[in-house]
């Protein structure tokens, strides 16, 4: 009887101190759970927050601030004032790995003083020649017009000049007023002046040798408008290179990768699209390129993210369409996609050279 009664003992304090664990333990299980939701629950709502800061700065501070500040649009058009790379001394173009290539300065106006390089020919420079006198030696002569941000030592415009003299053409690049060492705040009215200030200063020393105008990216809208009033003025030049063209800046605006987290807002066009042309920014390149007489080629990659591809199509139909008669040569020239050759970098394409001397020496050839 006395093991059976303190078998049943054991038992019951055995039970009893399972109980009292299980009491005290159950608190202590508790308050972690606890103490882990709260943490959750604090990152979750420091999570919402930051999201909400940024959708309200996206979507409210920035859309506010482009409406109520005009001159924000200019700045973003032009974006002159990214530079890259920085730090770079464009008064010595011959450390870009450019031969024959010599910097100055020229005062357009008294608002506008442009930094410009000159490149010799290759032949040219092989020859020893000075500055003064190549520019008429019959060599014919390229005035590139660069697209937006950065300056005319940017890498990818520098190889394109390299290749141009190496196709033994004289190549003269600037930037406008504002961009890189140039003086100046840069307008449409005023690039194209610029433009204009250049064309007139070869022609002036290059006798009969031929003048032909290549722009890129924003640069082809401002050849195309100056390609206008030069064809307006009797002054046709004897050819124009449009690289990765677009058909007038609203389309290329709303279809730029800047705009993308923004094209969903019910008022995105009223914001951020229509008051560019309220800030006089019009580069419609669609209507000045009915006015283009002289024998015109664009080329254009088929992966082009920053200008689309379609653009640049609407801008050899919109040429097509109003091309006067008794114009000379348009042509259109796709790269495609799996080239990669981008928005930047058709001067890579293998068969650029001969399209560019095919077009220059035949097409652009004088009588």
């Amino acid at each position: 009887m006395s093991n059976v009664r303190q078998r049943k003992t054991v038992n019951s304090e055995a039970k009893e101190n399972k109980a009292k664990e299980q009491k005290n333990g159950s608190p202590k299980i508790n308050k972690k759970e606890t103490e882990n939701k709260g943490f959750y629950r604090h990152i979750l709502k420091r999570f919402l927050k930051q999201i909400c800061g940024l959708l309200f700065f996206l979507y409210v501070i920035i859309p506010v601030f482009v409406k109520t500040n005009p001159w924000i649009h200019s700045k973003m058009v032009f974006l002159n004032m990214v530079r890259w790379p920085p730090f770079i001394d464009l008064t010595k173009p011959w450390e870009f790995g450019l031969r024959g290539a010599r910097n100055f300065y020229l005062d357009v106006n008294e608002e506008s003083r442009i930094g410009v390089w000159q490149i010799l020919a290759n032949s040219s420079v092989e020859k020893g020649g000075d500055f003064d006198k190549p520019l008429g030696n019959g060599k014919k002569v390229i005035l590139y017009l660069h697209g937006t941000t950065g300056t005319r030592g940017g890498w990818h415009r520098v190889q394109l000049l390299k290749l141009l003299a190496s196709l033994d053409f004289h190549v003269v690049a600037f930037d406008y007023r504002g961009y890189g060492d140039s003086k100046g705040h840069p307008t449409e009215d005023g690039v194209v002046e610029d433009g204009y200030f250049m064309y007139k200063w070869i022609k002036e020393r290059s006798k009969d040798s031929s003048v032909i105008l290549w722009g890129h990216s924003l640069g082809t809208a401002i050849t195309t408008k100056l390609a206008r009033l030069l064809c307006i003025k009797n002054e046709d030049p004897d050819g124009v290179v449009l690289e990765s063209p677009f058909n007038n800046i609203r389309d290329a605006a709303i279809r730029h990768p800047f705009t993308a987290l923004f094209r969903f807002m019910p008022m995105f066009k009223e914001i951020f699209i229509d008051t560019i042309a309220e800030n006089g920014i019009y580069f419609s390149s669609d209507e000045n390129i009915a006015q283009v007489t002289s024998p015109l080629m664009m080329i254009h990659a088929e992966d082009d993210e920053i200008v689309p591809y379609e653009l640049g199509r609407k801008l050899y139909e919109a040429a097509e369409k109003t091309r006067k008669i008794g114009s000379a040569s348009i042509e259109f020239i796709s790269f495609n996609a799996s080239e990669g050759l981008g928005h930047k970098h058709i001067f890579k394409a293998l068969e650029i050279p001969n399209i560019v001397k095919n077009f220059i020496h035949e097409t652009c050839r004088k009588d």
